[in-house]
């Protein structure tokens, strides 16, 4: 069996795909060691510098390339940063990749490149990012097309998928869980607004059933689960599994204020606190994407986005048991 090249496999995505792929045919290209149990060879690594890619793929019989690594946080990262790691890393990715006769190439971008728009998103749109991070991953599709077109042999799956959660995350899902378990939480207006989300064992294996089926040429795919759910909904499910009540409904308007006092908090200590305007804000603004295409070519999800969502609960639950102290 050939050997895999997977680029920012320490993180949360990462630890999936190590529980999917056989690890002694699987190399991981990261800054940061893993904190999870693996047998995979890890190597030390930037993708930006092409001495450490180079040293990545050289005599390792690499055939694919996964690329999780990036920029992607909405905090502390200047423009220049997302750039520099999602469009000059990718491009160092395809230096070396033609450098050893590597022809296939799987892409984690985002449907941060369509930007914030009323309509459902799908592939055959165009691209129209608002945010440094969606310009970037954008540029770094770019960079692998002209990659592709300059051999035909060559074979790139771009993957858009919407925020990504599950066990081993501790972003945006995992702060909405935390903040309903607190009591702290509250629906935002009517709450309506769809919020298109995947979770993770369903992500990994849409693009193991990508890479499968590569052909010549880009294919690209955007991924959510379904079915599509409404902020309130999603609120809802997860409140029902803490075994929680959300008792609040405040307007939008209200919502924002609110988090005026937290604005001020972040810019006094630089701190990323989990509650700001500006999360506020994205917490009720609809992104509806279509994951229509790669379900008609035959793929079938493990978990129904409810099913993921009782099972990061579950997740955070034993988490939240494991640091609690012991009362004796």
């Amino acid at each position: 069996m050939s050997t895999i090249l997977l680029t920012g496999g320490s993180g949360f995505i990462g630890s999936h795909f190590h529980k999917c792929l056989p690890n002694e045919h699987l190399v991981n290209l990261d800054l940061t060691e893993p904190t999870f149990p693996h047998q995979a060879t890890f190597l030390k690594g930037d993708i930006r510098k092409e001495e450490d890619v180079m040293d990545a793929v050289r005599n390792r019989d690499i055939t694919t390339i996964i690329s999780l690594a990036a920029k992607h946080h909405d905090f502390g990262i200047g423009h220049d940063e997302y750039f520099d790691t999602n469009e000059e890393g990718t491009a160092v990715l395809c230096k070396a990749a033609s450098a050893h006769h590597i022809k296939n190439i799987i892409f984690f971008s985002s449907v941060a490149v369509y930007g914030l728009r009323d309509e459902t998103s799908e592939e055959s749109m165009t691209p129209i990012p608002d945010s440094p991070y969606g310009a970037s991953k954008l540029a770094g599709e770019k960079v692998l097309k002209n990659w592709a077109a300059e051999d035909k042999s060559r074979s790139v799956v771009i993957v858009r998928p919407t925020i990504t959660f599950g066990s081993n995350n501790v972003a945006n899902m995992h702060n909405l869980i935390r903040q309903i378990d607190s009591g702290l939480y509250f629906h935002l207006g009517k709450a309506d607004n769809i919020k298109s989300i995947a979770y993770v064992e369903n992500v990994v294996k849409a693009v193991l059933f990508l890479k499968a089926r590569m052909t010549r040429g880009v294919s690209i795919y955007n991924y959510a689960d379904e079915p599509q759910l409404s902020t309130r909904q999603i609120g809802e499910v997860i409140a029902q599994a803490l075994d929680k009540k959300i008792r609040l409904t405040v307007p939008k308007s209200l919502g924002v204020m609110m988090g005026l006092p937290f604005d001020l908090l972040i810019k006094l200590t630089g701190k990323n606190l989990p509650i700001s305007t500006a999360r506020i804000k994205k917490l009720g603004t609809p992104t509806h994407h279509s994951a229509r295409k790669i379900f008609s070519e035959g793929f079938t999800p493990d978990y129904t986005t409810i099913d993921g969502l009782v099972k990061m609960v579950e997740w955070y639950k034993m988490k939240s048991q494991e640091v609690s102290p012991k009362v004796l």
